[in-house]
């Protein structure tokens, strides 16, 4: 026989506390100690304690769902979160959203809490993997959490993930910069706590050694994502390797400040100097000359997260896509004129 779940008051006596110092720090009220708060938690997380409102979502399926952000000014990030958005309206889902103040924050306990007092069928970690912060995270995790799937970081580093092939488009694309004749490919990544950024230098690294090229350090700079970043990281290069004759970037934010810096040198792009970026964001198209780029569907990965929720708790509509644990997505190569230097070009 189970043993009697734990109440609120069972909770609030093993504390010392009040029954409403419990309630406010299950909705993250500010009025509590940061003390209380974490001792708080510590024992609701040791008794197993579920709020009631979590706990007849239980019984009662739930139609809401979690979302946990951050770093929205990223372009990856935002349209991420538009496919989950869409998604689960088609599917008649509520969502509710928290963003963090940072890649890096650490007060997760309070968030999931807060979440599970909605009782939410799931919690979508739609924060890409930068240091330490999914193990963080993790950490945080009480023992009757709802399912939780992580986007865009290492399949190895969370029960349930969902990842572009950062290192195979990378790879793709760098070996397209090689078969169009180009030697000497220099690499702009994005900053290296981040696994996608290691990713897309990884694959631009192997495919240079497969093909017999170099790939020293002097023909790399790491950039921030953004444009400005991009513009500095480039002029680096140009420094550390002047006969460099071709550049695949890390995104196409950046990108865009290699066709910039490469126009004020007067080098000609693709003749003197062929650009890749990665993202495959709409804009990218426009540039000038338009940019060859790897595109991720960031829309769909948000729609694919939805789903797979749902599949956990309806597992009859389970799909391939959504049957595995662990989902790697294929991003795809997109050769426009910027790094066409033989045959037909791109428009």
């Amino acid at each position: 026989m189970q043993p009697p779940r734990a109440t609120i008051k069972d909770v609030a006596r093993a504390c010392g506390v009040s029954t409403q110092t419990i309630s406010r720090v299950l909705n993250d009220r500010v009025d509590v100690s940061s003390a209380t708060r974490e001792k708080v938690l510590a024992v609701i997380d040791q008794m197993g304690y579920l709020p009631s409102a979590y706990a007849r979502g239980m019984r009662q399926q739930s139609k809401t769902l979690g979302v946990v952000l951050a770093g929205l000014q990223h372009k990856g990030v935002s349209t991420t979160l538009k496919g989950i958005t869409l998604e689960a309206q088609n599917l008649g889902l509520d969502l509710i959203l928290k963003e963090l103040p940072s890649f890096e924050a650490t007060d997760m306990k309070t968030l999931i809490g807060a979440l599970m007092t909605q009782q939410v069928m799931g919690i979508i970690y739609a924060v890409p993997e930068v240091g330490d912060n999914w193990a963080l995270f993790r950490e945080s995790i009480p023992q009757h959490c709802p399912p939780i799937v992580y986007l865009k970081g290492n399949p190895s580093s969370a029960p349930l993930t969902i990842s572009f092939d950062n290192y195979q488009g990378a790879y793709l694309v760098t070996n397209h910069l090689i078969e169009q004749g180009y030697l000497n490919i220099g690499h702009i990544c994005g900053p290296l706590d981040w696994f996608e950024s290691r990713e897309r230098r990884r694959g631009w690294r192997q495919a240079l050694l497969d093909a017999g090229q170099t790939a020293s350090d002097n023909r790399m700079q790491e950039g921030a994502w953004d444009t400005a970043s991009g513009y500095g990281a480039f002029e680096r290069l140009l420094s550390s390797f002047p006969n460099m004759d071709a550049v695949f970037v890390a995104n196409d934010q950046m990108a865009l400040a290699v066709l910039s810096g490469a126009w004020q040198h007067g080098l000609k792009v693709p003749e003197q100097l062929g650009v890749a970026g990665f993202d495959g964001i709409s804009e990218s198209a426009y540039f000038i000359p338009s940019l060859t780029t790897v595109k991720q569907d960031f829309r769909g990965l948000g729609a694919l997260a939805v789903r797979k929720i749902k599949q956990l708790q309806e597992p009859e509509m389970s799909s391939a896509k959504v049957g595995s644990d662990t989902t790697i997505l294929t991003p795809e190569v997109i050769v426009r004129s910027s790094t066409q230097r033989s045959g037909d070009r791109a428009l």
